[in-house]
C-alpha cells in the first residue's frame, strides 16, 4: 500500500471516529438527555453488554471500556447517585460486587441502540454486502490491533 493510501486511511479513521462522538454527543443532547455524560453513557452501554454474561463486575467494566479501575469507580459513583446504577451484592460471596442498570438506564441505552442502529442502517444503505464484509474485516483487524497493544492498567 502506498504512504498516500496509508496517510488518507489514518485521516479518515481519525476523523470519522472525532465525527461519531461529536454526532453522537450532540444526538444525545436532542433527545433531551442532559443529566449523564457520554462518557457515563458508555458506562451503561458497558454494563449491559456484560450483563447476560454475568460479567458484569467493576474490573470487567473496567477491561472492557479499556479504563483504569479508578476512573470506572467515579463514573459508577455518579451513575449510582443519579440513578442509573445499582451496586449488587451476591448472596453467596458478598466480597462479589456486580453492577446493575436500573429503569432510567434502560431508557437512555435503548435511544443509544437505536441511535446506532440508524447509524448502521443509514451508512450501509446501497452498499454491496462483500464491501460491508471487508469494511468488517478492516474493523476486525483494527479490533485485534487494540486488544493486542493494550496499554497496562493498573
Amino acid at each position: 500500500m502506498s504512504d498516500d493510501k496509508k496517510y488518507k486511511l489514518n485521516y479518515l479513521f481519525v476523523r470519522v471516529f472525532n465525527q461519531i462522538l461529536s454526532w453522537e454527543e450532540q444526538s444525545f443532547k436532542d433527545m433531551g438527555i442532559s443529566e449523564i455524560t457520554l462518557r457515563e453513557l458508555h458506562v451503561i452501554e458497558a454494563v449491559y453488554s456484560l450483563l447476560e454474561s454475568g460479567n458484569n463486575r467493576m474490573s470487567e467494566i473496567a477491561k472492557y471500556l479499556a479504563i483504569t479501575p479508578g476512573s470506572l469507580t467515579t463514573a459508577v459513583n455518579c451513575l449510582v447517585k443519579k440513578g442509573f446504577l445499582e451496586r449488587e451484592t451476591s448472596a453467596n460471596d458478598r466480597r462479589v460486587v456486580k453492577i446493575v442498570p436500573t429503569h432510567r438506564a434502560h431508557e437512555v441505552n435503548a435511544l443509544h441502540e437505536q441511535f446506532h442502529k440508524q447509524m448502521i442502517e443509514t451508512i450501509t444503505v446501497d452498499v454491496a454486502e462483500d464491501d460491508i464484509n471487508t469494511v468488517i474485516k478492516i474493523l476486525s483487524n483494527l479490533n485485534k490491533f487494540f486488544n493486542n497493544n493494550k496499554i497496562s492498567r493498573k
